[in-house]
């Protein structure tokens, strides 16, 4: 068998240079990974490996040398098998070589450099895509001693194994289930599972059953045995039903370094409750830029994961809504209705959109959730807060976002196949807004909860019925009697988020003032509560350079007023600084004259700074003076020393009542009269609450002409801040499963190639690419022939 493996690629050594195929558009790239050399290589074996094998046994069948090698003292599976392993042995010379790019990307690299164990999956998957195409090849000059007939054959079929079961299980015809068990039958799926870095048993056994598939009736073809109809049918049926049986093997191993592909246990198990097919619309597809391109891969590999562990519900498609339509009153159509479904939009040129979101579809009877593929977060270069406008990092957001497409997907779908819909209670009685000012807070919320309003003033809330409270600025004093009526809420298992104004400070209060005017307590009366509860709300005003801007006045010409945005430090923006599973991966969130908050001492419970101010803050203490003259000279700019300075803050475990112990017994006996619950001065169960020194992070500015604006953009700023993420993880992460928030904190490590290396460089590393897999193949065949004259020279 060896020496028939010696014989053929020694036969066939002179080709390699025909198969190396050197690639220099993977600096072009931008990132460091050999992506694009794997997406063109399967293409090029598809024609490179039958040229190869076309001759393996039809040129000896041609010849006559055919019968000879059946004198030799070996099987016919002996040299079958000696043919194929002497072809794959070609495969794997040539493919030494390209060795050189991954060197090149790693050299190149500025961030992280080339992910090892997603390459050497891609290797192995196309190492084995070469071995399946070549018991192909083999096969198919079995059956003719014509070459160029064995070639045509040996391409078509690995062509029609390769791409012609995926394109026909994309058909609608079959999209009802048996779409998946048709693209399991092609190579193509498995292929690419491999190629991301994932070696699954389910794969490996396809492609060991394919390849002995053909092997096997490449014996039956060159026998003489009777009924070889009849066996290659039993052989295509075994072939299937170890495919198929296959696919339900869950082992895999995940070789990539940041483990992108392994899914957390909490999400793991979310898929495994999955009882019927879920339909994905992916938008992001067709021409895209490179960074929009490596958001639709990773997105495709994602949620092949999910589908891995979801016993084949997901059914993935990609799909451009516009592409067909010439009618641009149709598209507009079409685009107005996914826009209102939640889909959003970019433009690429000035007539093309990006479309970076996704619809998941589960029963009929429910409405798709929307999920947008960016992140939520802006990642920025360093800048001079004084100087300076920030400016975004784009290739750093792009990979935030790849970071969180697991948490996106798992909770659309934890709220698709969930059995009861929480319920949400906005509170009102004390001066909380009702206008239009919280409109996009509602709508946030109507399609994923039921949200109702609960008045404080009338009634006990029940914590076995409402999930999460939310109190929004409010503006009156909180009796006593409320206080209670929120504690024992909290004692029973209640959760509740506070966006509470310590002081009142408004930008409309200027405009009725000359440029200042000083902020003052609300009085609201929960300083007690809160302490008790973990946190303290302090009676100042934060400021921060790193800051929004304001429109003001600054004069008058022939045309009218003239406006200028300036820096308002009273609006300083916040962000995580701090892992947690709220505010991580989250873009900056915009107060309006925030307070800071302190947390204190109480037993038992878990405290998590959420948002916190930036590095140049400074406290304004009550009684605080709101000033458009703030930052006069260079010495006011001295006394921003603070840093971090918390705004938001989660409180977690059993809370302790505020009214322990003090409480007569004909109070006691009413909690007990109006809620059918006895008194508690200690929690039963652990609860949640969310405390925010400011108001307005969940209001919306109001415009003349186009109505509520949404939460997080503020006229003139013409940037919306994520405010509205902010206010939707914290209610996601108060009333539904938090371990699903553990893929928040996942981070995918950006390799980046070096610019500015690149651009001085690009002509000596195109040349490295080019010129050394070449010599590399001449030094082989050198040392080949070298060899050869040595050990025959008489």
């Amino acid at each position: 068998m060896w020496m028939i493996c010696k014989k053929e690629w020694q036969q066939f050594f002179a080709s390699l240079l025909f198969f190396v195929f050197p690639d220099t558009s993977l600096l072009n790239f931008g990132y460091a990974s050999l992506a694009p050399f794997f997406q063109l290589m399967p293409w090029l074996l598809l024609f490179l490996i039958p040229a190869i094998t076309m001759r393996s046994i039809s040129e000896e069948m041609r010849t006559g040398t055919y019968e000879i090698l059946q004198t030799l003292p070996l099987s016919l599976r002996q040299i079958i098998l000696g043919k194929y392993l002497g072809v794959l042995f070609i495969v794997l010379i040539a493919l030494v070589p390209t060795i050189v790019y991954a060197f090149s990307m790693q050299a190149l690299s500025i961030t992280g450099g080339i992910d090892l164990g997603a390459t050497i999956g891609s290797y192995i998957s196309l190492f084995l895509l070469a071995g399946v195409f070549a018991a192909i090849g083999i096969y198919a000059s079995s059956v003719t001693n014509n070459t160029i007939a064995a070639f045509g054959l040996g391409g078509l079929l690995s062509f029609a194994l390769f791409a012609v079961f995926t394109a026909i299980a994309k058909l609608s015809l079959f999209s009802g289930g048996a779409d998946y068990y048709i693209e399991l039958m092609g190579i193509q799926l498995h292929a690419a599972n491999i190629s991301r870095g994932v070696l699954a048993a389910s794969d490996i056994i396809y492609f060991v059953a394919v390849i002995g598939f053909f092997l096997y009736i490449t014996q039956l073809q060159l026998t003489k045995a009777t009924k070889k109809s009849t066996k290659a049918m039993a052989a295509i049926a075994l072939l299937v039903s170890v495919t198929v049986v296959g696919a339900k093997m869950s082992q895999r191993l995940d070789l990539t370094e940041d483990k992108r592909f392994t899914l957390s246990s909490s999400t793991v198990e979310l898929l495994e409750k999955i009882d019927s097919t879920i339909t994905v619309e992916v938008f992001l597809t067709g021409e895209l830029p490179t960074d929009y391109k490596k958001l639709s891969i990773a997105t495709n590999d994602i949620l092949a994961s999910f589908n891995n562990h979801a016993n084949n519900q997901i059914r993935v498609i990609f799909r451009n809504p516009g592409e067909g339509l010439a009618n641009d009153t149709a598209k507009a159509v079409l685009y107005d209705s996914l826009q209102k479904m939640g889909v959003v939009f970019e433009e690429a040129t000035s007539d093309q959109f990006i479309i970076p979101s996704a619809l998941v579809y589960y029963q009929k009877n429910q409405p798709p959730i929307a999920v947008d593929l960016r992140s939520s977060r802006k990642i920025y270069k360093q800048f001079n807060v004084l100087t300076e406008e920030p400016q975004e990092d784009v290739e750093a957001t792009r990979n935030a976002a790849e970071a969180l497409l697991e948490n996106k997907f798992a909770t659309a779908i934890d709220k698709l196949i969930r059995k009861e819909v929480p319920t949400i209670a906005y509170v009102v009685g004390n001066g909380e807004p009702t206008d239009l000012t919280v409109n996009d807070l509602g709508e946030s919320l109507r399609n994923d909860y039921r949200l109702g309003i609960f008045d404080l003033k009338q009634a006990y809330p029940d914590a076995a019925i409402i999930k999460t409270m939310i109190i929004v600025k409010p503006k009156q004093n909180f009796t006593e009697e409320d206080l209670l009526k929120l504690d024992q809420y909290v004692m029973n298992g209640g959760n509740i988020i506070w966006f509470i104004d310590k002081l009142h400070a408004e930008l409309d209060s200027l405009k009725r003032t000359e440029g200042q005017y000083t902020a003052f307590d609300r009085g609201l009366g929960l300083d007690e509560l809160l302490f008790k509860y973990g946190v303290r709300i302090n009676g100042d005003l934060l400021q921060d350079l790193n800051c929004s801007k304001i429109p003001l006045v600054i004069g008058k010409n022939p045309d009218g007023i003239r406006m200028q945005r300036v820096p308002w430090p009273y609006y300083p923006l916040l962000s995580a600084r701090t892992p947690n599973p709220i505010s991580a991966n989250l873009d900056r969130v915009l107060p309006i004259f925030p307070s800071s908050i302190d947390t204190v001492m109480a037993k038992g419970i878990q405290k998590t700074i959420l948002l916190a101010s930036d590095t140049n803050s400074r406290i304004l203490p009550s009684p605080a003076l709101v000033s458009l003259n703030s930052v006069q000279s260079q010495e006011d700019l001295y006394s921003f020393n603070k840093s971090f300075v918390p705004v938001a803050v989660l409180l977690e475990g059993k809370f302790n009542s505020l009214f322990s112990n003090r409480l007569p017994k004909v109070v006691m006996d009413s909690v007990q009269a109006n809620t059918g619950r006895p008194y508690l001065s200690k929690a039963t169960k652990a609860g949640k609450q969310i405390v925010v020194a400011d108001g307005d992070i969940v209001t919306n500015e109001v415009s003349n002409t186009t109505g509520p604006l949404p939460m997080g953009l503020i006229q003139m700023e013409n940037y919306r801040f994520a405010n509205k993420a902010f206010f939707l993880n914290s209610i996601d992460y108060l009333s539904s499963d938090n371990s699903l928030f553990q893929s928040r904190n996942k981070t995918v490590v950006l390799r980046l190639l070096n610019k500015q290396k690149l651009q001085e460089q690009k002509t000596f590393w195109q040349l490295i690419n080019v010129l050394l897999p070449v010599a590399m193949v001449l030094l082989i065949g050198y040392l080949f022939q070298w060899w050869r004259k040595k050990r025959y020279s008489i």
